[in-house]
């Protein structure tokens, strides 16, 4: 069993078919081949029901565990299904798809180096491979190394010009890496081969300066009449409409479409403010300047990484692509290697704490991983959290490619993570990008966001942002002098005194190419990626203003987070 691509994007015939069934045969045996068919058909529970009667009599049969490592893909617990393949490899290396598929568990478990080295086995034996070469190049982007991901995607696209999944992912690196005019030519050329395309209308959305036509408005509502049409199809068109809608001032129409995505797209998720309380309650309360006083020194002595912390749509972007211009450091993106580096001493731990408990499907939940460790923090020791920086800057250094002293990483979530760096990194330096609650709020609702829960509710959001203001308040007051905060709107207006300010935090001299942000050719890959190549500009602020008749449920649950902003409140 293969990975499929996320989004829908139309595909037919599939550019990968060749390659995927020289990957995996058909297999011989009757009962693991209807348990194939039952997966085919998204019948899981009927799988893994003949897949145990099966396991009971040949518990070492290859093809049997590679079939229960895809029921534990498709369930997300990536552990488990990169336990099972190792056994596969292991019995049958001369197995292409068994490594392959490895390869794909080690890539979501966050191990893309040792994903790397399995793809490069099998394409030193099939280097013409598609399917190969196609998982190389998503592996390579995760690994920052993104003009080396675009050759792929390039001769991917040269190769199958008829596939509009492969120009639409040639679009989404090209966009990555700033090549805007070829980045919108992918993305035309994907529709023009099937229209039905609705993930590219949405990365259409996604670039800020886009303007849809009339025709391509006329199509997407076209779409929506639909029936077939899927739940996350439905989405991403009135995500692109709620944009198009806005452009042309019918605001009325684009707050409309943007609920609507929303609500399409919260079937199903969770999301629980009292339960985020309650974690931010407990950690005021254990993180103290006593606690603090009493691990003096503790950690790693390294003075290398900036962290960049805050909500969705602060101007962090910014921040971070005026600091990779200055000659001493080098900007990262978005990491999830200090989630790698914390749950890893936990897993040790997992029958006191069980992952599921500081995770959330693939993902870490921060706040949740914080509790984990207050619970076991009885054990741990300033030796324990030395070498989790080790860990960490073990894996960053394999990011970083211009030899500058410093980096940043643009983790936002990472605010939940203050008291353990702190443990981590007592010589680190933490950057609090904020941004005023109405317009973070507003663009946070109108944007697309993988495993942002919290932004798809106006309430959500004003909870999430007042939770996210509070506890930063608190590490303010039992750590003075430990974080700076940079208040967006200061930062446009009079730019060269906030980032003065924020270098002699910093400890490191002003560079007037800093000013100069716009000319870095660094790749960006979040939804600012156009305008941190664009000189500073405050079109963004106030965006919020002529949707004010429907922003009532985000100000109630701002409260007095807005009333006294850029202030905090007692």
């Amino acid at each position: 069993m293969l990975e499929k691509h996320p989004g829908t994007v139309g595909d037919l015939p599939d550019p990968f078919a060749e390659a995927r069934n020289k990957l995996f045969p058909p297999l011989r045996n009757r009962t693991l081949s209807e348990a194939a068919g039952a997966l085919a058909e998204k019948h899981v529970e009927l799988a893994e029901s003949l897949l145990a009667k099966y396991l009971e009599k040949k518990p070492e049969d290859p093809d049997a565990l590679n079939l229960r490592a895809e029921i534990a893909r498709r369930t997300k617990r990536f552990e488990i299904a990169e336990k099972l393949l190792v056994q596969c490899v292991e019995k049958a290396p001369k197995r292409a798809g068994f490594r392959y598929n490895y390869a794909v568990a080690l890539r979501h478990l966050h191990k893309y180096d040792k994903a790397l080295e399995q793809i490069d086995a099998l394409l030193r034996k099939e280097p013409e491979n598609a399917v190969f070469r196609d998982q190389k190049a998503t592996i390579l982007s995760h690994l920052g190394r993104h003009a080396e991901a675009l050759v792929y995607r390039r001769g991917l696209s040269e190769e199958f010009p008829a596939s509009a999944k492969i120009s639409f992912q040639f679009g989404q690196t090209l966009r990555d890496e700033g090549f805007h005019a070829e980045c919108l030519a992918a993305f035309h050329k994907a529709l023009e081969l099937d229209p039905s395309s609705t993930a590219v209308y949405a990365s259409l959305a996604a670039l800020k300066v886009y303007r849809f036509t009339s025709v391509e408005i006329a199509q997407m509502e076209a779409q929506l009449v639909k029936r077939d049409l899927s739940s996350d199809g439905r989405a991403d068109l009135h995500h692109a409409l709620g944009k198009a809608h806005g452009d042309a001032k019918s605001y009325g129409k684009s707050f409309e479409n943007y609920a609507k995505a929303n609500a399409l797209r919260r079937i199903d998720v969770g999301f629980d403010k009292d339960k985020l309380s309650a974690r931010r309650q407990i950690s005021e309360a254990f993180f103290t300047q006593t606690f603090f006083r009493e691990r003096t020194n503790w950690g790693h002595p390294s003075k290398e990484p900036i962290f960049v912390v805050g909500l969705p749509r602060s101007g962090s972007t910014l921040i971070e692509q005026i600091l990779s211009s200055h000659s001493a450091i080098e900007g990262l993106g978005e990491l999830s290697d200090l989630d790698t580096a914390l749950v890893s001493p936990l897993t040790e731990t997992r029958e006191e704490i069980p992952l599921h408990e500081f995770t959330n499907g693939n993902a870490v939940d921060k706040s949740g991983l914080v509790q984990a460790y207050i619970r076991l923090f009885s054990r741990f020791t300033g030796a324990k959290f030395r070498s989790i920086g080790k860990h960490y800057l073990r894996i960053t250094g394999g990011r970083r490619a211009t030899g500058r002293q410093f980096f940043t990483d643009k983790t936002l979530p990472n605010f939940h993570y203050v008291g353990l760096i702190q443990l981590i990194f007592p010589n680190s330096k933490i950057i609090d990008a904020r941004r005023h609650p109405l317009d973070c709020g507003w663009s946070c609702f109108k944007s697309q966001f993988q495993g942002n829960h919290f932004t798809l509710r106006l309430s959500d959001i004003g909870h999430d942002y007042a939770n996210y203001v509070r506890l930063m308040a608190h590490f303010n007051r039992v750590l003075p002098g430990r974080i700076h905060r940079v208040i967006h709107e200061k930062l446009i207006g009079d730019p060269e005194t906030e980032l003065r300010r924020l270098f002699d935090y910093l400890k490191i001299p002003f560079e007037e190419q800093c000013l100069r942000f716009y000319e870095n050719k660094r790749p960006v890959f979040t939804q600012s990626s156009e305008q941190v190549r664009m000189p500073i500009y405050n079109t963004g602020m106030g965006q919020w203003i002529p949707y004010e008749p429907w922003l009532g449920p985000l100000k109630a649950a701002l409260g007095p987070v807005l009333e006294t902003y850029p202030r905090v409140p007692e």
